[in-house]
């Protein structure tokens, strides 16, 4: 079994490399809507980078950034932002539908690093009482999946909108303060739920290879 697993892999590597080859960069506007009912939607941005080794197949390495404003709960974060880090790499699948248009699907998983700042409302009413308070969110891994158009303006530039599905899980931490006495108290945020779909809609540059893998 393992034996034919590696002559499999060595199968894909080898038709891999034969194949024609496409490099691009892209750069997208995100608008992320949280399915929980604390987060609220926002507009972020991202970059990424593929490989299109064939007309049918790519792979893509993508940064992101989604900024929720987050309404408080007694179980999650207080009253503040939230800033989503995304990294993700991605196999796309690509069917060419003639006329510059391409029909695509992918698949992910990566890790998303998290800020979370409180809101200055929020911390200048405990500051007024004495108390200073802290939140944080822990970075978690996250997958997703999605669909997508692309049009190629040319062979080295095109467009592509996309919805995308993620699905994230991650715990937080909180303390508070009283700055008299120099008491602390703190916990653990559990089971901190970000699940999110967002539109994109971008711009793509082949940087060499261009309108080879077309």
């Amino acid at each position: 079994m393992k034996k034919r697993l590696l002559l499999v892999a060595a199968a894909v590597l080898v038709s891999a490399a034969a194949a024609p080859a496409e490099f691009y960069f892209g750069a997208a506007g995100i608008y992320s809507a949280p399915l929980d009912q604390p987060y609220s939607s926002r507009f972020g941005a991202g970059i990424s980078a593929g490989w299109i080794w064939s007309p049918r197949f790519a792979v893509e390495l993508g940064l992101g950034w989604r900024p929720s404003r987050v309404t408080g709960s007694l179980e999650g974060l207080s009253d503040g932002t939230l800033r989503v880090f995304p990294l993700e790499a991605s196999l796309r699948a690509r069917l060419p539908l003639g006329s510059g248009w391409v029909l695509g699907g992918e698949a992910g998983a990566g890790w998303a690093f998290h800020s979370f700042s409180l809101s200055d409302n929020l911390r200048a009413a405990w500051e007024a009482l004495g108390i200073s308070i802290k939140e944080s969110a822990d970075g978690g891994p996250v997958v997703h999946l999605g669909i997508g158009i692309e049009y190629l303006l040319t062979p080295r530039w095109s467009l592509e909108a996309g919805l995308r599905y993620t699905r994230s899980r991650t715990k937080g931490t909180w303390s508070i303060t009283d700055e008299a006495g120099g008491l602390v108290q703190s916990g653990t945020l559990e089971k901190l739920k970000l699940d999110a779909v967002s539109l994109t809609f971008g711009l793509k540059i082949a940087l060499f290879g261009a309108g080879e893998s077309q």
